[in-house]
């Protein structure tokens, strides 16, 4: 068995700092290299020697069974400022006494060290949030490009009636109510270029999502109330909303995701005429959100339901076609996916799956 002196000499040759304090707050032993540092502290009270709260004695001392693991916390010298992590351990000694033993290792260098990773991460995030922002302006710029032919073949027809009525109301005499017929057609037909001109520069704008923690069922309550307030439209269509209580706050652009959610619900009451049931439920799924909108209007034809979600694809007589285009790019600039299935006269639904994280598909939030 290992003498008194040998255990001494071992606990001095240490580079570690140790000390023993006794349940009166008292310092009963220091080693070598803690009174090379701090100077000889034996017999001193522990928080007046170190310069700590008081409170952490208490923690020490009395906060911790005699039986129980180790604990550790950190420690910043107010002399020099290095940082110590100090594990603390009960020490029972032969007469039955029971004192705390307390390791302290200077990882002054390895908190610099991990302040060094944590600047460098925030720059390395910073520096993919650009890169995500650049491409995803590169890769709209390119749809653009592509879309650019459906837009301008979208505003002829206007275009074409505006000029038409145009030279119609050049000639003279005019007849009132033809005059007034060419009048109502140039502002019906002002106003459904303005449509197409807004949904094609809101779809162009598309910018990455600021995601919030939002509560989901104040958002959908929100869609509701905006929904009901155009009575015409709702009819007597029944709007339930449907979020259990556990579904809180989730992360995602508030703004944005109302913008999807009334563009669903207006498409359903179109859909609907008047008469049947809108429904807007959240859940929890694992890793994300499930949102859907439902109705049991008419439903989609199967044949467009590949087609639903392309720029400038409308079933609807009058329809942009860039509705469901936004919808779908707001949801994937979250990191989600936005799909629809339908049967007819029972049940048409489109889910709305967004993820916890906002990495997703090489896409980040800022």
């Amino acid at each position: 068995m290992m003498d008194s002196e040998s255990l001494l000499n071992i606990l001095n040759s240490m580079e570690d700092k140790i000390y023993v304090v006794g349940r009166d707050y008292r310092i009963r032993f220091l080693n070598a290299s803690l009174r090379s540092e701090m100077g000889d502290g034996e017999g001193a009270l522990c928080y007046e020697f170190f310069g700590h709260d008081p409170a952490q004695c208490e923690e020490c001392q009395h906060g911790m069974s005699s039986f129980e693991p180790e604990r550790r916390r950190e420690w910043t010298s107010p002399r020099d400022g290095r940082v110590y992590e100090v594990s603390v351990s009960p020490l029972h000694g032969p007469d039955g006494s029971i004192s705390r033993l307390h390791i302290m290792r200077d990882i002054t260098e390895r908190k610099a060290l991990e302040r060094e990773l944590q600047e460098q991460s925030r720059s390395l995030a910073d520096k993919v949030r650009k890169q995500a922002q650049a491409l995803f302006r590169r890769e709209r710029l390119s749809l653009l490009g592509e879309i650019a032919a459906g837009l301008a073949h979208e505003l002829r027809t206007p275009l074409g009636a505006l000029l038409t009525g145009i030279k119609l109301l050049e000639k003279e005499p005019q007849d009132p109510d033809q005059k007034t017929l060419l009048l109502d057609l140039l502002k019906k037909e002002t106003t459904r270029l303005e449509r197409k001109l807004s949904e094609f520069l809101e779809y162009a704008r598309g910018r990455l999502p600021e995601r919030r923690p939002t509560a989901v069922r104040a958002l959908l309550e929100e869609t509701r109330a905006l929904l009901e307030a155009d009575g015409d439209r709702v009819g007597r269509v029944r709007i339930r909303v449907q979020v259990p209580d556990e579904v809180g706050e989730f992360p995602l652009d508030a703004d944005h995701l109302k913008q999807v959610l009334l563009n669903l619900g207006q498409n359903a009451l179109q859909s609907l005429k008047g008469s049947g049931t809108l429904h807007l439920e959240a859940r929890r799924i694992p890793h994300g959100l499930e949102i859907r909108v439902r109705d049991d209007g008419p439903g989609i034809p199967s044949q467009h339901i590949p087609d639903l979600f392309k720029p400038f694809f409308s079933a609807r007589p009058g329809g942009t076609g860039l509705g469901l285009a936004i919808c779908k790019d707001i949801v994937e600039a979250h990191g989600g996916r936005i799909s629809v299935t339908s049967l007819p006269h029972v049940q048409t639904t489109f889910r709305i799956l967004l993820p916890d994280e906002p990495f997703q598909n090489g896409i980040s939030s800022p």
